[in-house]
């Protein structure tokens, strides 16, 4: 554009016409403003000053082509011109202009048949320019008006003529940018609906198969199958997680819960919670933890997952009987402040190709490029460990010398300055003991008598309601211990049916918690403003929500 600008200067120059410096300074301010801008809004705003600064002229208007008409959206002037008010493109100037595509240069408007005199009788102009944005199917014009017979000089009328070009550039780039923003909304609905849809079907073939695993357990060529089915859903739990997680992420959704905690126990429960999966690879994993405890705000779910994520990839790119190193260090800062944890996950694993390293936390970025994609992912996970490091204020960085010689991922995060002792939260808490009446609100028949059959295995009386209405009514004669209710239900929503159980005194010692497809943290914040305790997606891990019912319950009895 500054090219565009500066060409065009020339051009006038040796036309033995000469710019002044003031107004070359004047352009070249509009054209790095509008190179900025992202709405029409702030488009005609820094427009209608400049073209006034730039003509010398008594006032100036921004005309938008609106179908047949011309809308004068703005203006900037000595005295009231058109401002708001829509004409018929052959009945004003700057329909002429638009139409004849070309500028309008009128030294006696009293003098000129396109001139709709009685328009202007109003006003105070006398002599005007008016000059097409856009020449090729002109998007508007933009008009200035002098109070005295005025003859427009070369210099004024290609100083506007700079300018509509600058603007139709601008809008262009606005008009995109709001295309691709509204295209952006439109992908992010579909991704939450498509969540949405995937877990209604998965919620119920995780049910069934955590209810076979509990019945069946372990053993077994059964047993084995069923383990099998368990791990490949909880990949595809996570895969459509992740697709949310980005999605939110680029928009700022996410808000984090932080809390204190010891980093050290996150990291051991963690690797405990992929004993499992670490058992299959037939891998070996050496852990260098500190023995004493460090310290971080965190948001222990996200932790859970940054940490997770990397254990992950390194399991997954490593061969069969390799080494996964994991190392948590404290590194103190200079006089006491400014420490940090730095969290390491190394492999021997298949390592990176330098070339991919810079581009690697980028969404969509795939270090397994091969045709058969043995490995899998959508290669969005380490971009969403990028962005939930930095969020807790910290970074991640990867290392690799080269391919089949391993890699490695270091999570830099702040820790706390004053370390104190503190109840340690992070023990497994066991499956309720108790025998609970629990009240299943669920319209999806499959999840909610899968889900039924799980609880009744645990001892729990279940009762099921199919939408919200009968669940508000069978909440009220079977008075449950914990109501655990879906949000997209038919007839009355889950958030009208926490809001409601809310305000029963009948319920104030019983516990709500949403169960749904709806995953967004918007979705959440809405569930625990409606009354729920917590907010779980499908499809569900049992341990978790046993844990949860046993968190907000235990001391309801005991009171």
């Amino acid at each position: 554009m500054k090219n565009i600008l500066q060409t065009s200067i020339s051009q006038e120059q040796n036309s033995h016409h000469s710019y002044s410096i003031s107004s070359y300074d004047r352009l070249l301010s509009v054209v790095k403003d509008l190179a900025c801008v992202r709405t029409i809004e702030e488009i005609i705003e820094i427009v209608r000053l400049a073209a006034r600064d730039l003509t010398n002229a008594d006032g100036v208007t921004f005309v938008l082509r609106d179908g047949e008409c011309c809308h004068y959206v703005d203006e900037n002037a000595i005295g009231p011109l058109w401002k708001g008010m829509r004409f018929p493109l052959k009945s004003c100037i700057s329909g002429w202009a638009m139409l004849n595509k070309q500028a309008a240069v009128i030294e006696d408007i009293y003098q000129d048949a396109r001139i709709p005199i009685d328009a202007y009788k109003v006003t105070f102009v006398k002599s005007l320019v008016m000059v097409p944005i856009r020449v090729c199917d002109p998007l508007g014009a933009i008009g200035a008006y002098w109070s005295t017979q005025h003859r427009a000089t070369p210099e004024q009328i290609e100083l506007l003529e700079i300018l509509t070009e600058t603007t139709a550039v601008a809008i262009s780039n606005v008009q995109l940018f709001q295309k691709l923003t509204n295209q952006n909304a439109l992908k992010d609905k579909f991704i939450a609906m498509l969540a949405h849809e995937l877990r209604n079907p998965v919620a119920p073939i995780s049910n069934g198969v955590q209810l076979l695993k509990l019945k069946l357990g372990q053993t077994s060529a059964v047993g084995e199958t069923v383990l099998m089915m368990q791990h490949q859903i909880k990949h595809l739990s996570k895969l459509i997680d992740e697709l949310l997680d980005v999605s939110s992420i680029t928009y700022g959704k996410i808000s984090l819960n932080l809390e204190k905690f010891n980093l050290v126990d996150l990291v051991r429960q963690s690797l405990n919670d992929h004993a499992q999966a670490i058992k299959r690879s037939n891998l070996t994993v050496v852990q260098d933890l500190p023995n004493i405890p460090v310290w971080a705000d965190v948001d222990s779910t996200r932790f859970f997952q940054v940490f997770g994520n990397l254990l992950e990839n390194a399991l997954k790119f490593s061969k069969p009987d390799g080494i996964i190193w994991v190392d948590l260090s404290l590194i103190p800062g200079e006089n006491g402040s400014g420490s940090v944890a730095v969290l390491s996950v190394k492999d021997s694993g298949i390592g990176i190709d330098p070339t991919i390293l810079p581009e690697l936390f980028e969404p969509f970025t795939q270090s397994d490029r091969s045709l058969d994609r043995s490995r899998g992912g959508l290669g969005l996970g380490l971009s969403v460990v990028k962005s939930l490091v930095e969020l807790h204020g910290g970074n991640v960085e990867a290392l690799s010398r080269g391919i089949n010689l391993g890699a490695e991922f270091k999570v830099t995060l702040p820790v706390c300055e004053e370390i104190t002792a503190l109840d340690n939260d992070l023990e497994i808490i066991e499956a309720v003991k108790k025998s609970l009446k629990i009240l299943v609100i669920e319209d999806n028949d499959d999840s909610a008598v899968s889900l039924k059959a799980v609880l009744e295995y645990f001892g729990h009386e279940v009762s099921i309601a199919k939408n919200g209405i009968s669940g508000v009514e069978t909440a009220r004669e079977f008075e449950p211990h914990v109501i655990i209710c879906d949000i997209g239900l038919p007839e009355m929503d889950g958030f009208a049916v926490a809001r409601e159980l809310s305000k029963d005194s009948k319920f104030t010692r019983s516990i709500l918690i949403a169960l749904t497809g709806y995953g967004e943290q918007k979705d959440r914040e809405l569930a625990l403003q409606a009354g729920f305790k917590c907010h779980l997606t499908k499809p569900v891990d049992f341990e978790k929500l046993t844990a949860e019912i046993d968190r907000y319950f235990d001391g309801v009895l005991s009171s």
